[in-house]
């Protein structure tokens, strides 16, 4: 029953600094963390460049609602109380930080002087219920976003799914892009009377793109059971997002898969890490490290830059004039020579 909760100064600050504005991410990963396979548990935010920044880490065996909605008092209180203390000595703002240290004290003001304290903008998670329950344990009205990219994912694979003995229609691929597209407008419904105009707009455009009685029947219940019930619909819809948002701005969980996906790469290299001693040692000593002293200062390229990039690349590479084909190695290996001169 292995359970440990890892901070530093410098996460907290990030949760005090970030968490209001842009709000935070909330995930669990099992795969190859230690040899009990204890979950690692990352709570997350960005920064004013859209960057994932750590907040505290928890690992422990038990991942249900109780001992998560306990690491989020924790975590709220710990916060509160670095709140207070830069509120009363500014000095004390992390190195890290000193370039944002204005908006830090203010940031750290509205949660001294707030009547509820710390309050994130929202949580992003998957869709995972002991999460839900321990984020409303600790903040009985936050909002809570389902990563868009995971309900895609999961009406994707639901037809393929083994879970059950129940017999699914096929689909071609039109028809789901069909049902997605009718899925997400209704994801627009912003209030209930939105909502029961969008839902019966989703029903008739579901009737029109599966013909079968039976299927309709089917799909719509699938639907019906895990999407539209009390405890998931306010969590992917325009309703149940803070004022001024809609599903373009908050989106998905990636900044929290980014997270592990960098872990995984750079602090385990590629490797199933066997020790739980030695897990803890790599977070509380190295991955809180890396962020406080590799702080970029500047904008993202913007998403076309970075495709335009690739096509210039992959142009680039079937040139002839960059790269050409040496034929394979002593071991069978093909080997690619770069050239000096272009």
């Amino acid at each position: 029953k292995f359970t440990v909760g890892i901070k530093t100064g410098y996460c907290l600050q990030n949760m005090i600094l970030y968490a209001r504005i842009n709000g935070l991410g909330f995930d669990s990963s099992y795969r190859n963390k230690n040899e009990n396979r204890a979950p690692v548990t990352f709570l997350v935010t960005v920064d004013q460049y859209k960057r994932m920044l750590p907040g505290p880490v928890f690992v422990s065996g038990d991942v249900k609602r109780d001992t998560l909605s306990g690491f989020l008092q924790e975590v709220k209180q710990l916060v509160e109380e670095m709140a207070t203390r830069i509120v009363e000595d500014p000095s004390i703002i992390d190195s890290a930080h000193h370039a944002n240290e204005v908006a830090m004290l203010t940031e750290a003001t509205i949660i001294v002087q707030g009547s509820d304290g710390w309050q994130p903008l929202f949580f992003m998670i998957d869709k995972c219920l002991p999460e839900v329950g321990a984020i409303l344990l600790v903040w009985p009205k936050m909002t809570i976003c389902l990563c868009q990219f995971h309900v895609i994912q999961a009406i994707l694979r639901w037809q393929t799914d083994s879970g059950t003995s129940e017999v699914k229609p096929k689909l071609s691929r039109p028809a789901k892009y069909l049902i997605l597209w009718a899925f997400r407008q209704l994801q627009r419904a912003r209030n209930e009377e939105a909502w029961k105009r969008e839902v019966e707009l989703f029903r008739q455009r579901l009737r029109k793109i599966v013909s079968k009685t039976n299927a309709y029947h089917i799909i719509r219940d699938y639907f019906e059971k895990n999407w539209f019930c009390g405890e998931w619909r306010d969590l992917w819809a325009d309703i149940g997002l803070p004022p001024g948002h809609n599903r373009d701005n908050i989106s998905t969980n990636n900044f929290t898969e980014r997270a592990f996906k960098l872990f995984d790469e750079i602090f385990l290299e590629n490797r199933a890490n066997k020790s739980a001693y030695r897990l803890v040692l790599i977070i509380a000593n190295e991955w809180f490290e890396y962020f406080r002293h590799w702080q970029p200062d500047h904008k993202k390229r913007p998403g076309a830059a970075y495709h335009q990039m690739i096509l210039d690349g992959h142009r680039l590479w079937n040139s002839g004039y960059a790269i050409q084909d040496a034929g394979h190695d002593d071991q069978g290996q093909r080997v690619f020579k770069v050239l000096a001169e272009m």
